[in-house]
């Protein structure tokens, strides 16, 4: 595939790293042999993101997306923030990105606007995290209230670790259960009154050998601040989330 689109934004230099990034594979999981795992994998993924970037193009600050992109995302990061993204422009009535938060100061991932409600959007992959559960919160509780200062906002969490794959299929780990009450705790106490939700998002290749192709696909778990604690209904967000499903334990 020539990846067209990743050269027109992306630039020649970034699709080089990253092929010479794929024959490495560091990006395997840990435990998993390499010489186990195809490039085929991580080559539906730069194909994934040549599909949808172009989706953003005319979006406001799509540039400082690429100008950030081309310096400090590789592919994986690459697929994280659009397909997420992505899912926000089908039903959303406006999506922003690298809004300028003017309370904190801060770069949001995203601003996204539907009816009469408004939020920020950040994102964080968790292996980037310190590895103690609770630690992860904390900090994804703090940059959270940071970025979303003055206003609102929905943080989008990549668990990608969080799995392990039986038979083809994705189940999440004893530590993705911890994750989710852990985050409800806070919700119940009333903590993180700037936080509308936090989506934990996993994005894996799915093989089909009867078509030989392979597929990406996406899962989200919704963990939304309850009502009573002035937060929106999980209808709500599930109205404006286009995706492949949403995770189940």
């Amino acid at each position: 595939m020539d990846y067209l689109n990743i050269k027109k934004h992306l630039g020649e230099d970034w699709l080089k790293n990253q092929l010479e990034e794929i024959e490495k594979k560091d990006w395997v999981k840990e435990g998993i042999p390499k010489e186990m795992v195809t490039n085929n994998i991580a080559f539906s993924v730069l194909e994934k993101i040549d599909e949808v970037i172009v989706k953003f193009e005319d979006i406001k600050n799509f540039s400082k997306w690429v100008e950030e992109a081309k310096t400090s995302k590789n592919f994986e990061d690459c697929l994280f923030e659009l397909m997420a993204l992505e899912n926000l422009l089908l039903k959303s009535d406006l999506v922003e990105l690298k809004p300028n938060n003017m309370i904190s100061g801060l770069v949001p991932e995203a601003l996204v606007k539907k009816d009469d409600i408004n939020f920020f959007v950040e994102m964080t992959k968790l292996k980037s995290l310190p590895t103690s559960i609770q630690n992860k919160v904390d900090r994804l509780s703090k940059k959270s209230r940071d970025k979303f200062r003055g206003s609102q906002g929905v943080h989008f969490i990549g668990t990608f670790d969080f799995f392990k794959f039986e038979n083809d299929i994705a189940k999440p780990l004893p530590q993705f259960g911890l994750l989710k009450r852990m985050i409800n705790s806070r919700f119940e106490r009333g903590s993180n009154s700037s936080i509308l939700a936090f989506i934990l998002v996993n994005i894996y290749v799915a093989y089909n050998p009867k078509l030989n192709r392979t597929f990406v696909q996406k899962r989200f778990d919704i963990i939304n601040k309850p009502e009573n604690k002035g937060g929106l209904p999980l209808s709500f967000f599930e109205s404006i989330f286009d995706v492949n499903g949403f995770i189940e334990e």
